[in-house]
C-alpha cells in the first residue's frame, strides 16, 4: 500500500586498467609500476574510467502488483497463477535523505529461479520477470522468489523488503486520497466516457484501476507504454497520498489497515512506521527505468534490457563515484 505512495545477468564491472603488452625489461620498472597503480577497496567498481563505492546506508524495498483481484488461498503447492504485473524498487538513501525508484518492465527476460515441490530449488529458466511469483505457495515464498529474480538481474543487489498488493486495493487506495488527477495519455472512452484522451480526470474507484491496467483494449497496447501511464499515475498519487498525510496524522498507518485483506509484506508494524517516517523527510527522485527492446516472443512480448542501462542504473542507485589519487 504505502509504496504506491512514493510508491539475466550477473553484474561484474572489472577493472579497466590496461597491461603492458610485454614484460618490462627490469625489476626496477616493474617496481615503479606496481607502485603507481591504486589500490581499490575489495567492494570498489571500475566503469567507464570512474571508480565507484557501495552506498553504506540505504533501506531497499520491492512493489508487487499482482494480477489477481482476490489473493489465492495458499496451498502447499509449488507454482501458482498470480503474476507480478507491476515491479516497483524503492531505494532509500538514509545519509542523503532521498528515495529512488526503479519502474520494471514485467516482461523483462532474464533468469528465473525454479521452485519445485515442497518449495524446494529445482534449477532456473529464463523467462518474463512477472512469472517469479507463479513459483511457490502464491505467498511469501512467491515474493521471495521474486526478489530473487529482480536482485539476480540487477547484479546481486541486497533487497531489504518487499510488499504485494492486488488489484482490488488500486481503487480503495486510491479512493482514500480523494481521488487522483491525470490529463489521460489514451483513449479510454470505449471502456469509460468520461476518460477521453488530452483531458483532465479525476480518476475515482475503478477508474483507476482501469488506467494503470488496461493495454489490449488501447491504440498503443505494449507494456511499455502502459509504464508510462503508471509512471504519471504514481507521480500525481503520491503528492495527493502527502498532502492526505499531513494533514491527518497516522494516515499511512491507517490506510494499511483498510487494505489488509490486500496486503502482504515481510515488514513489522514498528518497520513501516519507519518506512513511513523516512518518506516524510527524503526528497523523492523521478522515476527511472531500464532501457531495452520489446520484441515479440514466440508466444508474448519479450523485453530484452540494455546491458550498459542495468549497470548506469545500478550504479547510480546503490553506489557513489569516488575521487581517487
Amino acid at each position: 500500500m504505502f509504496a504506491l505512495s512514493i510508491f539475466s545477468m550477473m553484474l561484474i564491472f572489472t577493472a579497466c586498467g590496461s597491461e603492458p603488452e610485454t614484460e618490462p625489461e627490469t625489476t626496477t620498472v616493474s617496481a615503479v609500476t606496481e607502485q603507481t597503480q591504486p589500490t581499490l577497496p575489495e567492494d570498489a567498481v571500475e566503469y567507464a574510467g570512474d571508480v565507484y563505492l557501495p552506498k553504506e546506508n540505504l533501506e531497499t524495498v520491492l512493489i508487487m502488483g499482482l494480477d489477481k483481484f482476490e489473493r489465492e488461498e495458499q496451498v502447499l503447492a509449488y507454482t501458482n497463477k498470480m503474476q507480478s504485473d507491476f515491479l516497483l524498487l524503492v531505494v532509500i538513501d538514509k545519509d542523503a535523505q532521498t528515495c529512488d525508484l526503479l519502474h520494471l518492465n514485467r516482461d523483462t527476460m532474464t533468469e528465473i529461479p525454479r521452485l519445485g515441490f515442497g518449495g524446494s530449488s529445482t534449477g532456473s529458466f529464463v523467462g518474463q520477470l512477472a512469472l517469479a511469483h507463479t513459483y511457490g505457495s502464491g505467498g511469501s515464498d512467491s515474493c521471495i522468489n521474486t526478489v530473487k529474480a529482480v536482485s539476480n538481474f540487477l547484479g546481486g543487489v541486497k533487497i531489504d523488503h518487499y510488499m504485494t498488493l492486488t488489484m482490488d486495493a488500486v481503487g480503495k487506495i486510491n479512493d482514500l486520497v480523494g481521488g487522483v488527477t491525470v490529463t489521460m495519455l489514451d483513449d479510454f472512452t470505449d471502456l469509460d466516457p468520461e476518460m477521453e484522451k488530452g483531458k483532465e480526470v479525476t480518476l475515482h474507484g475503478d477508474q483507476a484501476l482501469l488506467y494503470v491496467r488496461t493495454r489490449r483494449e488501447l491504440e498503443d497496447s505494449s507494456n511499455l507504454h502502459r509504464m508510462e501511464r503508471q509512471r504519471q499515475y504514481l507521480n500525481a498519487f503520491y503528492e495527493k497520498l502527502m498532502e492526505a498525510n499531513r494533514k491527518v496524522n497516522g494516515f499511512l498507518s491507517s490506510t494499511l489497515l483498510k487494505v489488509n485483506d490486500d496486503f502482504e509484506s515481510d515488514c513489522t508494524v514498528n518497520q513501516l512506521d519507519e518506512l513511513s517516517n523516512l518518506l516524510e523527510v527524503c526528497s523523492v527522485n523521478p522515476i527511472v527505468s531500464i532501457e531495452g527492446e520489446a520484441v515479440q516472443g514466440e508466444e508474448y512480448i519479450e523485453f530484452y534490457a540494455d546491458e550498459e542501462s542495468v549497470k548506469e542504473i545500478v550504479l547510480s542507485l546503490f553506489y557513489e563515484k569516488t575521487v581517487t589519487d
